[in-house]
């Protein structure tokens, strides 16, 4: 990813829009698409949970071969479809219970490579270090802060 597509990616992640996935399936000729979003904070506990469990590193990831990949979403393809579910089924009571069927439908009808970018992506959202500066940058404009010699 560049810097661009990084910054893109931010932008859309504040405002929430989310990342569209196509999923193709034999009934139409026209993929219909699922839109994944920034998992809520308890989607996210569960995603550092599922995570943790795999064993493998994102950093390790990006530097795979295709057959590497091939062979990382044969034996992780389940877990991966089930943290890139949880962004797209989100909230505590539709998260719980739609989580294992939507990752069911991500494994049936989703390209295994475009999974594992998905992966990826919903992994960049448990890292939240980038906006230690915008909130620091925050702090230095707010206005009810009082100001100093008064």
């Amino acid at each position: 990813m560049t810097s661009r597509d990084i910054e893109l990616l931010a932008a859309a992640a504040i405002r929430d829009f989310g990342i569209s996935l196509p999923l193709r399936t034999v009934l139409r000729k026209k993929p219909f698409r699922l839109t994944m979003r920034i998992p809520v904070t308890q989607g996210l506990i569960r995603v550092s949970e599922l995570y943790l469990k795999m064993g493998v590193r994102a950093k390790d990831y990006a530097e795979y071969t295709t057959e590497q990949r091939a062979d990382f979403i044969a034996r992780h393809g389940r877990v991966v479809s089930r943290i890139v579910a949880y962004g797209i089924v989100r909230g505590p009571v539709v998260g719980t219970l739609f989580n294992r069927p939507v990752a069911w439908l991500l494994r049936g009808c989703m390209d295994p490579l475009m999974l594992g970018e998905a992966w990826r992506i919903v992994l960049d959202t448990i890292n939240t270090a980038p906006f230690g500066s915008i909130t620091a940058s925050l702090e230095a404009v707010n206005r009810l802060s009082p100001i100093a010699g008064r």
